[in-house]
């Protein structure tokens, strides 16, 4: 995987990065309407190489690694929604049901944000203008 972006903010050690996301109609977004009004998104990275505001950079990592953190992140969020789910669901009716889901969820989204932290290797290049 490969994204060309711009460093928006320096914040410490780490800096924010903008990166264009792929659209998934084929830059057709008008005919779908699911990008929205930005394909904008925002990446926050260790700034280990001194970049600067403004300065534009390429973010490189492996396919392989991205599309296995991205099946991981996927198939334990769902695991994690249904076991609340059905947990909820054997204590109470649906709400408990529909409750217990929220909460296997949220418990899932925290999980991946602490194992993914440090996880995420992305190697960041400078581009020449």
């Amino acid at each position: 995987m490969e994204k060309l972006g711009t460093v928006k903010e320096v914040l410490g050690a780490d800096m924010i990065v903008s990166v264009v996301r792929d659209s998934a109609c084929g830059d057709n977004c008008a005919a779908c309407g699911l990008c929205g009004n930005s394909r904008e998104m925002t990446v926050r990275l260790k700034n280990t190489k001194g970049f600067k505001r403004g300065d534009r950079v390429r973010l490189v990592s492996e396919d392989k690694k991205v599309l296995g953190n991205s099946a991981l992140g996927y198939l334990s969020l769902t695991a994690l929604l249904i076991a609340g789910g059905v947990i909820g669901g054997i204590f109470g009716g649906d709400w408990a049901a529909f409750c217990g889901a929220a909460v296997g969820l949220a418990l899932g989204i925290g999980a991946l944000k602490l194992f993914f932290k440090d996880k995420i290797d992305i190697e960041v290049q400078k581009v020449e203008n």
